[in-house]
């Protein structure tokens, strides 16, 4: 059966190929695009139908269109799912603002939090788009590591968006045996814990590094969700929302997970002792190194305190010695 929702990708990476892969495989025909700067997944999905720089192996559906043209990729889209560094997201929305007809709907799959005003990316959406968009606004997010979703793994994650319509075809496109997606009215809640995980991460690829056991790397979990937990509430989200999907699951599949580059980036920085070089190791977009420094910017903001995200602040931003960092924060555990 002809399934006539057309569905765009602004994102190559990793996880923008799997959501594609998704998506396609689901029925529907999918348009991916990537910025100008990494145009090679766009012309090894066009040649091979394969992603060869971020998810080799695996091959994407026909129903895949790489397309360079953002005003093609995005042109009568009914929906368009954002998966691109939070950094980048307003520049993009700005320049596909002209194509985005009233009824398109937009996902926000990045997650993060704008430097200048410490907004989290759905605000950035809102903001930008025209009135009768605002309201369309989804996001998603959850333990979704992108190898795993595309070889059929589990995975269920949770949705947030004013509008009931935008949830149901966002389920529509994306829902099969293999993946859920569970609602909650807690947007604030759903992008804080998506955003910060990043950050906790971090310091469990620190744990990995130093070879410290699971009860070490148990109790910075509990760190890490109490100052989510603590950060949504006074950002007027519910608490409890760090321990769904979006905040203890998504953070235990980011921290634990041997193809989190976040968590990579953590066993590599004790090595390298500067940022840069161990992310230049990873060899994809880190978002908790900028996510760190955000973090300690929004709890000052807030007037919370956030030990945790400040001393990851204090390895990756001031060079403090990450082993002495995290055992001084245990000890005052």
């Amino acid at each position: 059966m002809k399934k006539n929702i057309t569905v765009a990708v602004l994102g190559a990476g990793n996880m923008g190929t799997a959501i594609a892969q998704v998506v396609a495989n689901n029925g529907y025909q999918v348009k991916i695009w990537n910025y100008e700067g990494d145009q090679a997944p766009l012309d090894q999905i066009s040649i091979f139908h394969e992603n060869k720089k971020y998810l080799p192996g695996i091959k994407l559906s026909p129903k895949i269109s790489a397309e360079k043209n953002l005003q093609k990729a995005v042109t009568g889209s009914k929906i368009i799912f954002f998966v691109l560094p939070s950094n980048c997201i307003d520049a993009i929305i700005q320049c596909s603002l002209p194509f985005i007809s009233s009824q398109t709907i937009c996902v926000d799959v990045s997650k993060g939090l704008e430097e200048e005003t410490l907004s989290i990316v759905t605000d950035i959406m809102q903001k930008k788009l025209p009135p009768h968009s605002r309201a369309l606004v989804t996001s998603i997010s959850g333990p979704a590591i992108a190898i795993e979703m595309v070889q059929g793994g589990f995975t269920a994650m949770n949705i947030a968006s004013k509008n009931k319509v935008a949830i149901a075809l966002v389920k529509k496109v994306l829902t099969n045996d293999n993946l859920r997606l569970k609602e909650t009215a807690d947007m604030i809640g759903l992008e804080i814990g998506g955003s910060l995980k990043n950050i906790y991460a971090i310091a469990l690829g620190i744990c990995d590094h130093y070879g410290w056991t699971m009860n070490t790397k148990s109790a910075i979990v509990v760190l890490a969700l109490q100052e989510i937990a603590d950060l949504v509430k006074k950002m007027s989200g519910q608490a409890t929302t760090a321990f769904d999907l979006s905040g203890l699951g998504d953070l235990v599949g980011t921290a634990l997970s041997p193809h989190s580059r976040n968590r990579r980036f953590g066993e590599l920085l004790p090595k390298y002792n500067n940022k840069e070089s161990a992310a230049q190791a990873v060899g994809q977009v880190v978002e908790g190194i900028n996510a760190c420094k955000l973090a300690v910017a929004l709890s000052k903001k807030y007037k919370i305190k956030t030990p945790l995200a400040r001393a990851i602040y204090n390895i990756v931003w001031k060079k403090n010695k990450a082993d002495t960092e995290l055992k001084k924060l245990l000890k005052n555990i």
